[in-house]
């Protein structure tokens, strides 16, 4: 099966991303630099590569021998535990279809698996520079699940291929959603009944004999339809409004302005997160009081800084290209 979506890497070899760079006359992004001034706390490309460790190990030899019968509801149980034993946060199962995979990849496995790991939402009322580590810590945690889980399925006797940030061949979004891992807000990111958008996704191309999910909707497209606060919170203003949206596959989408929401995510020295945090969803399913008590408190921070007013971010974008400004 040879896939038909567009890949956006979002990394600093993105082609969008070099061509902000282009515009701007800079030699390296500023969310990436090595010598930048949070490197000393976070060294962000030390982290990309350790998720890029798990990249050789993504396929391997498969076991000759397979469970006796081969049942797909017990395979699906089998391989479900194991997602979150090797710590999953969820795991989801669907028929692999093209819109799944990037453009110039192909599978000739017929199912795909999410397995998701939260992110600590808490760590919103530390800064940008936790929630970015947070992040990003969190996308190694995805790369090791999906690649201990691929394994897991090659010792049950089918193929399993691991894919994360450091392979990339995925598209998450529809994958997710088949999933039945939430529904697409107005953000651009799936809502999780349990952890809102606050997670990040690996996956597995396997060939194992599975039960296979149920979108779950659970009312956030229609919320979407009214609530503007990622709207209103984008500093840069990408989120655009309830009205503007195409269908894909049947499955409303927002249209976020993806050159524009770069200024701020990948063309500052810090990470934006914005969208998700003032996101009610990460309180709004599941009734997590403690939840509810930190989204409180970063929408009085959001309040206070003027909501699309980026507070913690750093204005003046020469200071933060000569190191001047930490």
């Amino acid at each position: 099966m040879k896939g038909i979506s567009e890949c956006r890497y979002g990394g600093p070899n993105d082609p969008l991303v070099m061509e902000i760079m282009k515009q701007k006359g800079l030699s390296e992004v500023p969310l990436y630099r090595s010598d930048s001034p949070k490197a000393e706390k976070f060294d962000l490309n030390a982290c990309m590569e350790r998720w890029m460790v798990y990249t050789p190990e993504r396929d391997g030899p498969v076991n000759s021998e397979q469970p006796e019968g081969a049942d797909p509801s017990h395979i699906s149980e089998l391989i479900k535990a194991k997602g979150l034993a090797v710590g999953g946060s969820d795991v989801g199962f669907a028929e692999l279809t093209p819109i799944m995979i990037n453009t110039g990849f192909e599978f000739e496995q017929r199912y795909i698996i999410s397995i998701i790991v939260e992110e600590d939402y808490s760590k919103v009322l530390d800064g940008a520079l936790a929630v970015e580590e947070e992040a990003f810590e969190v996308y190694v945690e995805c790369a090791r699940t999906a690649t201990e889980l691929a394994a897991y399925i090659r010792g049950l006797g089918f193929s399993a291929i691991a894919d994360h940030n450091g392979t990339g061949d995925v598209q998450a979004i529809p994958a997710l959603y088949a999933c039945g891992m939430g529904e697409l807000g107005k953000h651009g990111s799936l809502v999780h009944p349990e952890f809102g958008p606050s997670f990040r996704p690996g996956f597995v191309i396997t060939d194992a004999p599975l039960v296979t999910a149920e979108p779950n909707i659970f009312g956030v497209q229609n919320t979407c339809e009214t609530c503007r606060l990622c709207e209103q919170n984008c500093p840069p203003g990408a989120v655009r409004a309830s009205d503007d949206f195409i269908i894909t596959e049947g499955v409303k989408r927002w249209q976020v302005d993806i050159p524009t929401c770069y200024e701020a995510s990948r063309f500052r020295d810090e990470y934006c997160h914005i969208c998700v945090d003032v996101c009610p969803y990460q309180h709004k399913a599941n009734g997590n009081p403690e939840r509810r008590d930190i989204y409180k408190s970063v929408m009085k921070r959001r309040k206070q800084a003027g909501y699309r007013t980026p507070a913690w971010f750093i204005e003046d974008e020469a200071k933060v290209l000569d190191g001047s400004v930490g």
